[in-house]
């Protein structure tokens, strides 16, 4: 089959090349309609441009691009520093997009940052096998996946041991002996899925166990869904232990809870995942699982350094180590032995 150019594109459109390349670009430079109608050839015949068949390349541009599921959690913002920290030693600089968990708005930023000549890609896609991984993968350009891994041999990836990490939890939540367990997923996401089977593979048996939230992704979610878990599930009355998915979502729902009168850990326990910054200083102090997420951010730099400086063949496939940390929010903090200052 005829490998697709962007002049087959613009001939299909009747439009220019220039416009096509403005719709990967920059398409708040185009007309809606016209957007509309190249993108849906683009899709058609999944094109992505080959920055090295199509001497795009050129030289260096000393700009990556990294592109992430959402702005709000802090997670990313320590997952940037873990970045900057390795790219500008090498005076390099970054451009981020945040795909909002919309497949086709996560292909659009590749297709954008590869016309804008980025050196290399750092994604936390919304699934390793996405369209805009796809897109990578055909582009030729180097790129470095991050929070998942990849069974391509061929893909560099940077992960938590995400299963491990839920099998630590259920081992603290399983000592903890509350009449019922109620989890939260936050998205269905490959490292979420890894954690959550991680969880219930290792969570005793005779548990009660309630797992019917799903898809909570932000704090204001968090913050929401805490009063259907005291109307439908009796947690003021019924000792329970919260797994949330990740960090951000369990503060909002320790939050609402105080404001609702309910003692965390005494009646609900919250445990969260990720080990964000914040989680040690939120109103009760956050027990989760830390997957350094500054290091995961600083490894896949280095890693896609060396790719585009061609030191290595081989993918990089790196996997963190889990570890749990415990704080007040499952357990009550030791009381202070008399005279203690």
């Amino acid at each position: 089959m005829k490998q697709i150019t962007i002049t087959d594109i613009a001939r299909e459109a009747g439009v220019s090349k220039a416009t096509v390349s403005r719709v990967l670009s920059n398409p708040q430079l185009v007309s809606e309609k016209t957007t509309k109608k190249i993108l849906s050839i683009i899709d058609k015949y999944s094109y992505t441009p080959n920055v090295l068949a199509q001497g795009l390349a050129g030289l260096p541009t000393k700009n990556i691009g990294v592109i992430v599921d959402e702005f709000p959690n802090t997670f990313y913002i320590e997952l940037a520093e873990g970045i900057d920290s390795v790219i500008s030693a090498n005076n390099y600089f970054f451009q981020v997009m945040s795909s909002h968990w919309l497949p086709e708005r996560e292909a659009q930023g590749i297709r954008s940052m590869l016309m804008n000549r980025v050196d290399g890609i750092l994604i936390a896609p919304i699934s390793p096998e996405s369209l805009a991984v796809d897109l990578l993968k055909k582009s030729g350009l180097p790129f470095v996946l991050m929070n998942c891994n990849s069974p391509d041999p061929d893909i560099s990836y940077v992960c938590c041991d995400n299963y491990k990490g839920g099998s630590l939890m259920a081992e603290h939540i399983n000592s903890l002996g509350r009449e019922q367990v109620i989890i939260i997923s936050v998205a269905d996401h490959q490292s979420v899925q890894d954690r959550l089977a991680g969880f219930e593979d290792h969570l005793h048996a005779e548990t009660n166990r309630v797992t019917r939230y799903f898809n909570a992704k932000t704090y204001q979610d968090g913050y929401k869904l805490a009063p259907d878990l005291v109307e439908h599930d009796s947690i003021r009355t019924k000792k329970t232990t919260l797994f949330v998915a990740n960090d951000y979502v369990a503060m909002g729902i320790v939050v609402r809870l105080m404001e609702m009168g309910i003692p965390i850990p005494a009646q609900v326990a919250v445990a969260g995942f990720d080990d964000i910054r914040i989680s040690a200083f939120c109103k009760v102090p956050l027990t989760t699982v830390s997957q350094s997420v500054f290091d995961m951010g600083r490894i896949a730099a280095a890693s896609l350094m060396h790719l585009i400086k061609k030191d290595g063949q081989a993918p990089f496939k790196h996997t963190i180590e889990p570890r749990l940390v415990v704080r007040d929010s499952t357990c009550p903090p030791v009381p202070k032995k008399e005279g203690a200052l």
